[in-house]
């Protein structure tokens, strides 16, 4: 609910409510994927929502994550160790690796999918289909003109 002194169409709050829902988001998914075991670290997080499920060599993470390909090597070991990724040849360059979910990483996908869903649904309820599809819309086409048509696969 609204506070009574506040108005909703007011533009000067909107970075204000949309970095308030983001935050929101975040720790809502934090919470949620904790309780489902999966323990991530800050850092690390940025990996999932940027592999898609087929994997991707190292170089084209690197350059999705917009970091070095040191870095990303260090994130991925890191998401190697916990159980969540494993490095693969790539079928394509023998002398390159692919990185890949391994099992518990494939779990992960599916809790974070299932999270998604709960916060979808939540933000349905509170807006109410039409206005909450309404949203949907205006938000992908300010992310696609800001950020273009590579956008992350899933927030985790």
């Amino acid at each position: 609910m609204l506070r009574p002194d506040t108005d909703p169409s007011d533009p000067s709050q909107l970075s204000r409510h949309l970095i308030s829902v983001s935050a929101t988001i975040r720790l809502r998914f934090r919470a949620a994927l904790l309780t489902r075991g999966h323990d991530l670290s800050p850092s690390t997080t940025q990996i999932v929502p940027n592999l898609p499920e087929a994997g991707l060599g190292m170089s084209e993470l690197a350059d999705r994550l917009g970091l070095t390909l040191q870095r990303t090597g260090q994130l991925v070991q890191q998401l190697e160790d916990d159980g969540y990724l494993k490095r693969v040849p790539d079928e394509l360059d023998g002398r390159a690796k692919r990185v890949v979910y391994a099992a518990r990483g494939l779990s992960l996908l599916g809790d974070v999918d299932r999270v998604a869903d709960e916060i979808t649904a939540e933000f349905k309820a509170i807006l109410g289909v039409r206005r909450f599809a309404s949203l949907c819309t205006d938000l992908a086409v300010l992310d696609e003109a800001l950020r273009g048509n590579e956008l992350a696969l899933r927030i985790p």
